[in-house]
């Protein structure tokens, strides 16, 4: 009987924009949009970055799977700097690997 891989976490791959090298800087753009949508509280959600592109460019994190929805709705509602967009969300790793690009 084949086995279920089951995940504690959630993956997330935004692009960055404007382009930012700063991990930190991303990290608090993360933090400010959780709380300007939902509060003190949830601007300590626990978000992992574990990769940043060299160029800035793209970003992703890992999160617990019911702070996920949370984290992608202050996503679209922050307008501070820098912005996050949502390329792909998984709860399996390297499915973040494969992106299409538009032709």
């Amino acid at each position: 009987m084949p086995r279920r891989l089951t995940s504690n976490y959630h993956y997330i791959r935004c692009s960055v924009s404007p382009v930012c090298t700063d991990v930190l800087a991303i990290r608090k753009s993360i933090q400010d949009a959780l709380g300007q949508s939902f509060g003190l509280v949830s601007s300590h959600t626990y978000v992992d970055l574990l990769w940043l592109a060299e160029d800035g460019s793209e970003v992703v994190v890992r999160i617990g799977p019911s702070d996920a929805p949370k984290l992608l709705a202050a996503m679209t509602a922050w307008t501070g700097s820098p912005r996050l967009s949502l390329v792909k969300e998984s709860s399996f790793l390297p499915s973040l690997l494969s992106v299409e690009t538009p032709s």
